[in-house]
């Protein structure tokens, strides 16, 4: 009888859990995935070939992170101006640049592993970067800031992502550390997909095995 029960409640949680890797998925292909422009050059060829963004090309660079930003992958880069590390006092500056964890910390904090677009943003939350920390967005209008900053320039598309111009440098959290390494996920905003469904229903299965065991 307590089988049948556990069968039962088993079967009910997988469905629960398929609908919603399903609709996660599906949620997130039903998304603007293209910006106005036809993309013909990645991330970082863009920012290489735009004189706004000398001093964060100089420290991607640095960081040895060009090459992320040169590869395959779908990110949104929230790209501060000269203009925006002007205002980052010139001693934080050279310390960053004598200090390459840190360096690439903060240049980490400006990318998210999946493609948003502007219109992705609404009301406010966080964000996910790809060194696992929170960034805090909200959008008032048309506006969107991000922790210190104002996104200023939307959607200007590239080959393996977007970037969003931003006039301040974000700073990460005070003593936060990078988690995760700069690769693309699937999800959306953060949400899973159908990834988190083989791991629940192992344990799911692990735990219907030790129930009969018992019995």
């Amino acid at each position: 009888m307590h089988s049948k029960k556990l069968c039962s409640a088993i079967a009910t949680a997988l469905v629960i859990l398929s609908i919603v890797g399903v609709s996660s998925v599906a949620f997130a292909q039903t998304q603007p995935k293209t910006a106005t422009a036809q993309a013909t050059q990645t991330i970082a060829q863009t920012l290489a070939n735009n004189t706004t963004f000398t001093q964060l090309v100089s420290l991607l660079k640095k960081a040895n992170l060009t090459d992320v930003l040169n590869g395959p992958g779908n990110f949104t880069l929230f790209a501060p101006t000269n203009a925006a590390f002007a205002k980052v006092n010139s001693s934080t500056i050279a310390n960053l640049e004598n200090n390459t964890p840190e360096l690439k910390n903060l240049l980490l904090y400006h990318v998210v592993p999946t493609k948003l677009l502007a219109n992705n943003f609404t009301g406010s939350g966080t964000l996910t970067t790809v060194n696992g920390l929170s960034l805090p967005y909200s959008v008032n209008g048309t506006t969107i800031q991000l922790g210190n900053a104002t996104v200023t320039k939307t959607d200007i598309n590239a080959t393996n992502g977007v970037i969003h111009v931003i006039d301040g440098v974000l700073m990460p959290p005070t003593n936060a550390t990078a988690t995760a390494s700069p690769t693309a996920s699937s999800g959306f905003l953060g949400l899973p997909g159908f990834e988190i469904i083989p791991a629940v229903a192992g344990l799911l299965v692990v735990a219907y095995l030790m129930m009969r065991r018992r019995t």
